[in-house]
């Protein structure tokens, strides 16, 4: 027996420990948090036996045993192979493990689980209150792969048997095309010849152990040994597969093997997981190039070669410039844009595309709704700082961006299923977020100052950062432009997309704006009409 499948009894008999909800101390629901962020662990340490535990039943003599077993796998799998956040995962396994817990119990009662989630939401665990109970009780919208997940265990209910294939080509046909694209990672990985199946060729007939992008590892039971083979060559054989625990046993044989001569091992399975990219710090790539901008003597040519060396800054690059309305001649190439917007410029943009990119790589319920809003808020600074001509479009993005940023890096935005809509102090990006306000400013300051501290931003951005939430009266001269130019972008966003009203205090940053800045405020009709693409709301 493998330590492997040691380490996933272990999980399994302390998930089943469980004591069912409500909680009678916080810390019982603590240890759901813990058990389900120990499955995700388990899950990106060892995706082949996730795999297998999704894709066939977990006893062949019993195909009804550990149901629960199989959709939290695959849950997991869907989860992990769609950039779903982790801390949003987390809530959704707590949801399913706190569901099975009381089923088990035979304690599925409507005044239980109303008790249970009114006790989730007054502790903030706004997704796992939400989802503690199956998708025929919640609106499916099928862009969550929660919702999938369930669906694929109604299938799993009625049919115990049923094998991954048979279940994939069923939601494939039923799915709306937001559901589609949950599936299309499933259809890249595990795929059609995924671990625990049998598969064969002329020579080979086995269970796949592991794979790669082209190739699978099986143990031929035709001639005693593993083997790589390639995907092409095999063929399924239909309704046949082994269990999870003689599959582990199987693992375990290969990889006892000696380390002498010409030794078999299993794939890498990390292929498989969406390469996930850290906000605390810009790309290696990105660093050295800021570098270089900020050398005063560094050749134009050589920030083009270093630019040229990475396919997603010059296609960014060369992309945005084609567009630019404000440019006057088109730019066909990395060096013509370089030159067209001026290396100050052109650091500012790569900073921002970089950020940008890294805040919105994982889903999290409000993904789309703060995607939107960042978008339009940057859109806006763009076209505000435009028409100052004072400071650059591509500077007001960025101090924009880095702004917006505790929507997509503070951890209990991840649990939150509903916007928070009080119109209060639509400037200040502290008053969507979760929690109290006051006590939230001096965090949420520290954050942003490590983040423009690790992206390399000059002392301007960091004093700008000191000023978030002031009135326009209260911020140093030279500061006082760039602050109004993101303050009345996120009013405005906030009022076109999300249907907040100015509050007072709203109203007079919008008034000293206006005195000091006249020429931002007359701006706003026609910048509405600019945006309008971006106005509807993508969730219902």
């Amino acid at each position: 027996m493998t330590a492997m499948l040691a380490t996933l009894q272990d999980l399994v008999r302390d998930t089943e420990a469980l004591l069912p909800l409500p909680a009678q101390e916080a810390a019982q629901l603590s240890l759901y948090l813990d058990t389900s962020a120990r499955w995700l662990d388990f899950a990106e340490a060892n995706l082949p036996l996730i795999t297998v535990l999704a894709s066939r039943p977990f006893n062949l003599s019993d195909p009804a045993q550990n149901l629960w077993l199989r959709h939290l796998s695959v849950y997991l799998l869907l989860g992990l192979r769609n950039r779903v956040n982790h801390h949003t995962l987390q809530q959704g396994m707590a949801a399913l493990l706190s569901y099975y817990q009381l089923k088990q119990q035979a304690l599925l009662t409507k005044p239980r689980l109303s008790s249970t989630i009114k006790q989730l939401t007054r502790c903030g665990q706004f997704y796992w209150a939400a989802h503690i109970l199956p998708t025929t009780h919640r609106t499916m919208l099928y862009r969550d792969c929660f919702d999938i997940a369930w669906l694929w265990q109604r299938y799993l209910q009625r049919s115990p048997t049923s094998s991954f294939n048979e279940i994939l080509q069923k939601l494939a046909v039923l799915l709306p095309p937001t559901g589609q694209h949950q599936l299309h990672a499933l259809i890249e990985y595990p795929g059609l010849l995924h671990e625990g199946m049998v598969v064969g060729t002329a020579q080979h007939i086995g269970p796949v152990l592991s794979q790669l992008p082209e190739q699978v590892l099986i143990y031929s039971n035709t001639e005693q040994r593993f083997c790589w083979l390639g995907k092409t060559q095999l063929r399924v054989m239909r309704q046949q597969s082994v269990g999870v625990e003689d599959w582990s046993k199987l693992l375990g044989r290969l990889t006892a093997l000696p380390d002498e001569g010409e030794v078999i091992r299993p794939g890498d399975h990390r292929w498989a997981l969406p390469v996930s990219y850290p906000t605390a710090r810009p790309p290696v790539s990105l660093q050295t190039l800021l570098k270089a901008l900020n050398d005063p003597d560094v050749a134009v040519t050589k920030i083009v070669s270093m630019v040229e060396r990475e396919p997603a800054f010059s296609h960014f690059l060369t992309d945005a410039a084609s567009k630019d309305n404000r440019m006057q001649l088109p730019v066909q190439n990395v060096k013509q844009s370089i030159l067209t917007y001026g290396l100050e410029r052109v650091g500012h943009m790569l900073v921002q595309y970089a950020l940008y990119q890294r805040l919105t790589q994982h889903w999290f319920p409000l993904h789309d709704w703060y995607s939107r809003l960042a978008q339009i808020a940057i859109l806006l600074s763009s076209e505000l700082a435009h028409g100052s001509a004072r400071i650059t479009p591509q500077y007001a993005s960025l101090v924009t961006t880095v702004a917006i940023s505790p929507l997509f890096t503070s951890a209990q935005e991840k649990g939150k299923t509903a916007i928070n809509r009080r119109s209060q102090r639509l400037f200040d990006m502290t008053t969507l977020l979760q929690g109290d306000v006051e006590q939230g400013k001096s965090s949420i300051r520290q954050r942003l100052l490590s983040l423009a501290t690790a992206w390399e931003q000059d002392k301007g951005q960091s004093r700008l950062i000191a000023c978030c939430g002031r009135m326009p009266e209260e911020v140093p001269g030279l500061l006082r432009l760039p602050h109004c130019i993101t303050g009345l972008s996120l009013i405005w966003a906030r009022q076109w997309l999300l249907d907040q009203s100015p509050c007072e205090q709203t109203r007079r940053f919008i008034k000293q704006t206006e005195q000091a800045f006249p020429e931002l405020t007359v701006m706003q009709r026609p910048l509405q009409t600019k945006v309008s693409h971006l106005l509807n709301c993508p969730l219902p």
